[in-house]
């Protein structure tokens, strides 16, 4: 061992590393979750997979006595087996059959009890245009989610209601007017509405994220949109369920912290809390997340601090950490303090609503603080071994779940990797700077930590003479202490954010540049910040009048940290998005990581002095390969068109052989609150949870091109999310009205620095080798005061000899002033208009394109019965091969200069 090691000699304060006591738990956890992956790959007969774990515990009993080296490779593939065994064992959660079969649009009377209730929303009602209109009022919604009891069954003999079961989502409508927080659903209601129930809208995309699974994972089935008219009251189920008082309890929270603007508006602007402020507090302590709008997160989710905002599993686990840290400190003993720290956090999770994240970092915690009582120090991989297979075992779906995969891997990083280099590299020196006047200390320490208290004394002789004996013996080493604390929280927060890199690429596609200064900066704040929310809310519960008191110091903190995050915010290249990661880059990854905590928990190693720089490097290592960028992945012999599936709605994506990008619209939904066009509620961004995942996985980085056709919600309402994401160099637009939705994409795009390019019938483009002719509007055309189908942009793309013809929503009108232009019409490919419609696709316009294939973009069950039995008959009257993506889900084709091919349910081309 080299003489200057911190960990030479008998260090009293110096933890070393020590792996002696082996990490048998992480070994049988890891092998355990990748059975749990195979699962996803193979699937075995139960009597297979059974004979199979006897024939393995067998060999591991011969091994166990007759070869050590066999023994471990036995027992590895019985971890693997039993976690394949229990991942195909679970069942995985599964709509109400007779719910689900009663889900097809009609009207429909359905009685159950308020399971869980939404806080009340006011918005602005906008017609289907997505513009406001002249008669717009404020209208209120709030979402309910009802336990089925009885359900109207419809057949040709029978009206009557039946017994049922299972989940319904509500959203509930007061139109034309403000509804007060007292005619709102509570938890425990029973109700009897007159509904039409569909299932969750599902968007077969690569890449997409699944709302139906997601609602299926909290036991609901369909969803309904319905007026208050329609909904009668018929008062409290009985034996009113814990779950519905602690979401009572949340929500009556909650309504008071968005009360308290108002009781302050005295106060200065810097202690005072506005209502913005209420809503991030409210989300933070209450863990409602309702009111938080797309502007309130936007710098968050730029700076990778979202975290930090809400109630998380990694903010559990740091209230966690605070409660045990302050037992220990005040000596409270390790079995109690355990035992405290766990009954707080539960306490805290019942508080917050239970979520399901919340709920695994629970259990996370918990277990890790039991698993600590066993193994203590011996082992922090060993615990979290423990924790993760206790986990897995009773859930092995949630390894597939980022709350859990972000939860485990910050749990790793810190224990595994941080941890470790902490207490090696930086705790001895901290500990050292304790106690600096006692000599007699040194002799206990090693050579190179005792040199370093000689050189702390001379220093603290030097500045007593300057400045006194203060400044000298008690702030310099409180100081040298202090900056050493922050090397450690450094240390921490690095290592989790380089492990965060990969889930952070998967699902949000991002590149936070910014979020080890602002996490660094934020979490300190957070720690002060929570305890002063928390008391803001308990004197609100018991003495509200003195509130705004503790309010005032919540508020300080809260302008500190926003100002913080908005200003890293502010930098437009500390947010990057970026494709997904191929399955090379995750493998490559995961085996740094792996290497990193090897180096990190062998003894031999630690002993050097380049030991942490080593960690560091394969850490840096694995985050640039997660993000390393990769080609587009496209067929590069012929023109690719995808439809994309994104419901009732049009979003198509062109890429030519030599790597250039069109997208054509951006799908979205229309009317009041976001609504979907066909049913019901859609809380999500289009644009950002559909049509940009579809990209990313593809590769695609940045657009060259985005096309509008016509400014209708469910063209236009996810564009803007793909500008902001994609940065094309050209905006395509036809000649639109001016509307909210389209003056806000003209603002986007100007203040993303995009090109506005507007274009009508006669205009040619290049995209590539190919070549775009633009067939609509005219260049005489005019359009209304409110955008309509017949302002479609009509474009055809043509490579060699094949070519598609883009139609919009072009109805009757704007078809024959296509006709009477020169003939470039004719396609080998047809993008149906207006989703099928027979308003579109007359006879001599389908004539004139001749088509070979055709594609209709149209939700699945959406009221307008799109695409309509006209259309459908006139493409199979004309032997055109037709496909649909309420039916095939996204479907591709490759037009490669000669010929057209087709592919429905289409994944990333070779």
């Amino acid at each position: 061992m080299p003489p200057d090691s911190p960990t030479s000699g008998q260090p009293a304060a110096a933890l070393r590393v020590s792996s002696r006591a082996g990490t048998p738990l992480f070994h049988a956890a890891w092998l355990f979750a990748a059975g749990i992956a195979l699962s996803h790959e193979i699937w075995l007969r139960p009597g297979i997979l059974f004979v199979g774990l006897l024939i393995v515990m067998a060999l591991c009993i011969w091994a166990a006595f007759s070869s050590l080296r066999l023994r471990w490779l036995t027992l590895g593939a019985l971890w693997i087996l039993l976690g394949l065994w229990s991942a195909q064992m679970q069942p995985a959660p599964a709509p109400a059959p007779q719910l689900l079969n009663a889900s097809d649009g009609l009207l429909r009377t359905v009685e159950g009890v308020v399971f869980d209730a939404g806080l009340l929303r006011t918005e602005t009602e906008q017609n289907e245009s997505g513009t406001e209109s002249g008669s717009t009022a404020n209208i209120s919604s709030q979402r309910i989610d009802l336990l089925v009891s009885s359900l109207e069954i419809v057949d040709d003999t029978h009206d009557a209601q039946q017994p049922e079961s299972g989940g319904v989502r509500l959203t509930v409508h007061w139109p034309d007017l403000a509804a007060s927080p007292q005619q709102t659903f509570h938890c425990g209601e029973r109700i009897r509405a007159l509904v039409r129930l569909y299932p969750p809208e599902v968007y077969r995309d690569p890449g997409s994220w699944s709302r139906q699974q997601y609602l299926l994972d909290q036991g609901i089935t369909s969803t309904a949109s319905v007026n208050i008219e329609r909904v009668e009251r018929l008062g409290i189920a009985p034996g009113n369920f814990l779950s519905c008082r602690l979401s009572q309890w949340q929500h009556q929270s909650s309504a008071r912290l968005l009360a308290l603007p108002a009781a302050m508006h005295s106060f200065p602007a810097a202690l005072r809390l506005s209502n913005n402020d209420a809503v991030l507090l409210t989300a933070m302590i209450t863990g409602d997340r309702t009111l938080l709008t797309p502007s309130l997160r936007t710098g968050f989710e730029r700076t990778g601090s979202f975290h930090m905002l809400v109630v998380s599993g990694l903010h559990l686990g740091l209230f966690a950490g605070f409660i045990f840290w302050l037992a220990r400190k005040l000596r409270v003993p390790r079995v109690p303090a355990t035992l405290l720290t766990i009954v707080t956090a539960c306490g805290y999770a019942l508080f917050t609503g239970f979520a399901m994240p919340v709920q695994r970092s629970l259990w996370m915690v918990s277990l890790y603080l039991i698993g600590r009582l066993f193994f203590r120090d011996r082992s922090g991989l060993n615990t979290i071994g423990f924790a993760a297979l206790i986990m897995l075992a009773a859930s092995p779906r949630s390894l597939f779940e980022a709350s859990f995969q972000m939860t485990l891997l910050a749990v790793i990083a810190i224990g595994g990797i941080a941890g470790p280099i902490a207490r090696t590299r930086i705790e001895p020196y901290r500990t050292a700077t304790e106690n600096l006047r006692s000599v007699a200390l040194d002799i206990h320490l090693s050579p190179y930590l005792a040199q370093y208290r000689v050189l702390l004394r001379m220093f603290s002789t030097l500045l007593q003479r300057a400045t006194g004996k203060w400044v000298g013996w008690t702030a310099f080493p409180w100081g040298v202490r202090t900056a050493l604390q922050i090397a450690e929280m450094l240390t921490v927060t690095a290592a989790v954010e380089l492990a965060m890199t990969l889930p952070m690429a998967v699902y949000f596609h991002r590149i936070t540049l910014f979020a080890l200064p602002v996490n660094l900066l934020v979490l300190p704040l957070l720690l002060v910040l929570v305890p002063a929310a928390l008391l803001t809310w308990a004197a609100l519960i018991l003495v509200p009048v003195v509130a705004p008191i503790p309010a005032a110091a919540a508020a300080l903190l809260l302008h500190i940290g926003v100002g913080i995050v908005h200003l890293f915010g502010s930098f437009a290249l500390g947010d990057w998005r970026i494709a997904t990661p191929q399955l090379w880059q995750v493998a490559v990854f995961c085996a740094l990581l792996a290497l990193a905590l090897v180096l990190a928990s062998w003894d031999g190693l630690a002993r050097r002095k380049a030991w942490a720089a080593q960690i560091c490097i394969v850490m840096v290592a694995a985050a640039l390969v997660a993000v390393t960028p990769y080609g587009i992945q496209h067929p590069h012999n012929a023109l690719l068109m995808e439809a994309i599936d994104v419901g009732q709605g049009d979003s198509l994506l062109l890429i030519t052989p030599d790597g250039k990008t069109l997208l054509e619209d951006g799908g979205g939904f229309g009317g009041a609150f976001g609504a979907s066009m066909s049913h019901a509620p859609q809380p999500i961004d289009i644009g950002e949870e559909v049509v940009s995942p579809v990209l990313w996985a593809r590769g695609i980085r940045k657009l060259y091109a985005v096309a509008l056709t016509h400014a209708h919600a469910d063209h236009i309402s996810g564009l803007p999310a793909v500008l902001r994401n994609f940065h094309p160099d050209e905006l395509w637009v036809g000649n639109n009205p001016h509307g909210a939705e389209y003056d806000a994409l003209l603002k986007e795009a100007a203040e993303l620095h995009i090109r506005v390019r507007q274009v009508h019938a006669g205009d040619e483009m290049a995209l590539g080798v190919a070549q775009v002719h633009v067939l609509a509007p005219q260049a005489d055309y005019q359009p209304a005061d409110e955008p309509s189908n017949n302002d479609s942009l009509v474009l055809r793309v043509a490579y060699g000899a094949t070519s598609v013809l883009l139609a919009g929503d072009a109805e009757g009108p704007e078809e024959n002033a296509m006709l009477r232009q020169p003939d470039l019409l004719a396609s080998t490919l047809l993008k149906v208009g207006h989703h099928g419609s027979h308003t579109s696709t007359h006879p001599e316009f389908l004539s004139r394109v001749a088509p070979q294939w055709a594609v209709i973009s149209c939700g699945l069950q959406n009221t307008y019965g799109h695409p309509h039995e006209e259309t459908l008959q006139a493409l199979q009257d004309a032997g055109v091969k037709t496909f649909s993506t309420d039916i095939h889900g996204a479907t591709c084709f490759a037009l490669d200069g000669k010929n057209v091919t087709a592919q429905s349910a289409c994944g990333v081309a070779p």
